[in-house]
């Protein structure tokens, strides 16, 4: 019966080490928490941005796939043109090196903290629905991450959404005017 006993919970021993085995390579199929997946194949890749003026006004896209296609639509025009895959993959490492993926969804709201009457601190928040904005999302393989900021969003990624705006404009057809 002991031998029994022990072949029992060795074996209950192995089937949790295994589950748990299991649940850390599920982890590590990202390396943020809530992060795209380690693998995927490039033209399952798209990295979009909006630049909203606010005040209702239209504003400009940029749609950037894997597969090297990509759209700039402004005042109501689409353009087509190609965008270098090794570009891509430095605007991607880019996104990896500030950290995207663990950045918050909006930068939106600015909060303030004032003393009330009885000695509190109190929290607000501000939110501007008709300010300017931009939204840069990345989407692969079921996976997206999109992240909203205004003026006084994450400086590094404005650089990034400059240097991508500055790249449509240099490569797309003849014939779009100018902002």
């Amino acid at each position: 019966m002991p031998k029994l006993r022990r072949y029992v919970l060795s074996g209950f021993l192995s089937a949790f080490l295994c589950l748990i085995g299991g649940g850390a390579m599920a982890a590590e199929r990202s390396f943020a928490a809530g992060g795209p997946p380690l693998n995927y194949r490039l033209d399952e890749l798209s990295v979009r941005l909006l630049r909203q003026p606010g005040h209702g006004l239209p504003g400009l896209r940029v749609s950037l796939a894997g597969t090297g296609a990509a759209l700039l639509e402004r005042d109501g025009q689409k353009r087509h043109f190609s965008y270098p895959v090794k570009d891509l993959l430095a605007l991607v490492n880019e996104l990896y090196r500030i950290r995207f993926f663990e950045l918050p969804t909006t930068y939106a709201t600015k909060y303030s903290v004032f003393i009330k009457e009885d000695g509190l601190l109190g929290t607000q928040g501000l939110r501007m629905s008709d300010a300017s904005s931009t939204r840069v999302c990345f989407a692969v393989a079921g996976y997206e991450k999109c992240v909203s900021y205004g003026a006084d969003g994450p400086r590094e990624l404005e650089e990034i959404v400059v240097h991508i705006l500055a790249d449509a404009e240099r490569l797309v057809t003849p014939g779009l005017p100018k902002p």
